[in-house]
């Protein structure tokens, strides 16, 4: 019978790439953070920041954390909506908890790969799969962790866009890029105080409002929101209008821009009829 062993080391060799690769990531999304909040950065002037922005990239995943720890009071960490994390109490402290456990999880991997056995646990196919096993749950705990630093940074990127005086360039390019990147993982943004800047596409409510559209009687090629509202409930009756700051179904379908909307009398019930469908994706 052929052996898998050499397979298998190929599997633990890719896993390892592609860990440290996602550590990667969490550092760099660091770098682009910390020059906009830290004290010593965009408080201080236009010039204090270019140079902290080029420190910042010299430094390891452990002096961010420490940086990232001094800013955690900074007004602008304080003032902005952390929706996605909306359990916990102390954010800034999340984030630093968090950031700390990646600091060992990626020393563990480069310092102390292997455990005792070092590379020799790769000399067995019982040890590749042992490897492979704790790499892939590593995996998962770093990867839900980079979603929750990306939308981090593009919190507060979202907010200093918000909240700058004169539009900023590269602030627009990282805001679109980092949107973009948002959008394609799938993950749930909500902006409260700017609703129009939500990441809609991903939200629950536009799913379940297009979902409604081919699972309720149509009229004509249209839906009904009153329908829609019954069928939304029906499928979770916690995905309000509300959890997404607007008042009703209708001001999400404005809010949202990925739907046409129609109004008309009806004068049977004496009241407003609805209709919406989905807009075309070219």
């Amino acid at each position: 019978m052929k052996s898998e062993l050499p397979e298998l080391v190929n599997e633990v060799l890719r896993k390892i790439g592609r860990n440290i690769l996602m550590f990667q990531q969490i550092e760099k999304g660091l770098k682009v953070l910390l020059p906009f909040i830290h004290p010593d950065g965009s408080a201080k002037g236009i010039d204090s920041f270019w140079r902290y922005k080029q420190a910042a990239k010299s430094k390891t995943l452990g002096h961010l954390i420490n940086a990232f720890l001094d800013s955690a009071d900074y007004k602008i960490i304080e003032s902005v909506n952390y929706q996605i994390i909306q359990s916990v109490d102390d954010k800034a402290e999340y984030f630093v908890g968090k950031l700390r456990e990646m600091v060992a999880e990626r020393n563990k991997l480069v310092h102390h790969f292997g455990g005792s056995e070092g590379l020799n646990i790769l000399s067995t196919e019982e040890g590749c799969r042992t490897c492979i096993t704790s790499l892939e749950s590593q995996y998962q705990e770093v990867n839900l962790f980079y979603k929750d630093i990306t939308l981090f940074v593009f919190t507060v990127v979202a907010f200093l866009r918000e909240n700058s005086s004169e539009s900023n360039p590269k602030i627009e390019l990282l805001y679109e890029q980092l949107k973009a990147e948002i959008i394609y993982s799938g993950v749930e943004y909500i902006n409260f105080i700017n609703p129009s800047e939500t990441i809609w596409e991903n939200t629950k409510i536009v799913k379940l409002l297009r979902l409604a559209e081919t699972n309720t009687d149509k009229i004509g090629d249209m839906t009904s929101l009153a329908r829609a509202g019954e069928f939304i409930k029906s499928q979770d009756p916690d995905c309000t209008p509300k959890k997404y700051g607007i008042k009703t179904l209708k001001g999400v379908l404005k809010a949202c821009g990925l739907f046409e909307i129609t109004e008309s009398q009806n004068g049977e019930h004496n009241s407003v009829l609805i209709l919406y469908k989905s807009k075309l994706t070219h």
